[in-house]
């Protein structure tokens, strides 16, 4: 039987560390997945043996096909070691997945009494994980692996998830529209509306529009909300470290929102519908997530039809209080939310940087009470049609053969290139 390796030794010139135990320099290179590895000893170790297992099975086929000498005895008694082998691997497999059912109840037992003693409410990940056996570690591993698995359905399907989990408030129904909602859909309350000084609230004639900086806000706010389940941000209810993780994503895809001295205009919803895309990693987010972050903010920016009647202030008159009435009120509650989330004290900030913040958000927010319904209306047809125009690129782009898009290289996927292009493409 051939040797494991793929070439001889290499030259002591090469200092790659083998890439299974990372304490020798590697000598050898796997002819499956081309790692790095030092001796046999690391080849055949569990770390590798998804490769060396493979290895060794392909080894015993080419002997049983090309060695003439074996006789049909020898031949045989080779399958058979053959098939026992590939049963024992998918039995293991199967029970690293799923576990026996004599063990199943067994192992409960024993993760409710390793967990017994434990605060799960302010443990951190890597506490519990700690706390798994490496049959449950890989038992996890598998279910992110394979999201469509009978195992990670359970998981998302829980009793426990949906308790916490919560939809946008923004998509909660009127009451009469609650009766036919299913039990276990939870939607947040409306957050508190903030207060802006009546000095702020002018028309700027002239003066460049923040609208398409208030729909990338917007943008960014919808993700954060559906990407960490809580609505509104800003609840007293929402754990401390969940919290500091949404001021992340709105730091990271609406940066000029934090940063003092930028100076960043959007001219156009499609700059910012380009702009917050590429702020994620490659294949981090498709055009359809998209299309339903397009569509809440279409939701959050067209004012309410049936609202008290507006009037221009005249010098000199108060502003009257803000309600849930106004017809801006849906987006004023969006940027609220925001600001009421930066405006917590946290370890990483200062008075000054979450001040700068919340000023920023206020001035936004008289900027959309300063702005006639029209426009805004105008504004949310305008979400509307990118939309549809981006959803017709998906389209398109779905009905295309996948070797059609196919794109040689690395990067990000065909489908991702081709649909920030034709994105990109809409005027």
């Amino acid at each position: 039987m051939k040797t494991p390796f793929l070439h001889e030794p290499t030259e002591s010139g090469d200092k790659a560390l083998c890439g299974i135990c990372r304490r020798q320099f590697s000598r050898y290179t796997c002819p499956s997945c081309n790692a790095p590895y030092c001796s046999l000893t690391c080849f055949r170790s569990e770390a590798h043996s998804h490769c060396s297992e493979t290895f060794y099975r392909k080894e015993i086929e080419t002997g049983i096909k090309t060695e003439s000498s074996k006789t049909v005895e020898e031949r045989v008694k080779m399958l058979q070691l053959l098939k026992r082998i590939e049963g024992q691997s998918a039995e293991e497999d199967e029970m690293v997945l799923w576990g026996s059912d004599e063990d199943e109840d067994e192992d409960e037992d024993d993760l409710a009494q390793r967990l017994g003693g434990v605060d799960i409410s302010s443990a951190s990940a890597n506490d519990m994980f700690g706390m798994l056996t490496k049959q449950e570690r890989d038992k996890f591993f598998m279910a992110l692996r394979d999201p469509s698995s009978e195992l990670a359905q359970r998981l998302l399907a829980s009793a426990e998830l949906h308790k916490i989990q919560q939809e946008p408030w923004w998509e909660a129904p009127s009451v009469s529209d609650e009766s036919s909602l299913p039990l276990h859909v939870r939607y947040g309350h409306k957050p508190d509306l903030m207060e802006v000084p009546a000095n702020l609230i002018k028309q700027h004639p002239g003066s460049p529009s923040l609208l398409y900086n208030i729909c990338a806000v917007l943008l960014a706010y919808s993700y954060t909300t559906r990407h960490m389940s809580m609505s509104p941000l800003s609840s007293t209810t929402n754990d401390a470290m969940d919290k500091d993780e949404a001021r992340r994503v709105l730091s990271q895809t609406v940066p000029f929102i934090t940063h003092p001295k930028s100076k960043v205009l959007h001219g156009s919803l499609r700059d910012v519908v380009i702009t917050f895309w590429s702020r994620f990693d490659p294949g981090g987010i498709n055009a359809e997530i998209m299309l339903v972050l397009m569509e809440d903010v279409e939701k959050l920016v067209r004012p309410r039809r049936v609202t008290i009647a507006e009037h221009s202030l005249r010098r000199g008159e108060r502003v009257p209080t803000l309600t849930a009435d106004h017809p801006t009120a849906t987006t004023i509650m969006a940027v609220s939310d925001v600001a009421s989330l930066f405006k917590l004290p946290t370890e990483s900030s200062t008075v000054s940087q979450r001040s700068h913040v919340v000023m920023k958000l206020t001035f936004y927010a008289a900027h959309l009470l300063s702005t006639p319904s029209f426009v805004l209306h105008a504004l949310a047809d305008e979400v509307y049609l990118l939309s549809e125009s981006m959803e017709s690129e998906v389209e398109k782009i779905n009905r295309r053969p996948a070797e059609a898009i196919a794109r040689p290289g690395g990067g990000s996927s065909p489908d991702q290139k081709t649909s920030r292009k034709g994105i990109a493409e809409i005027s």
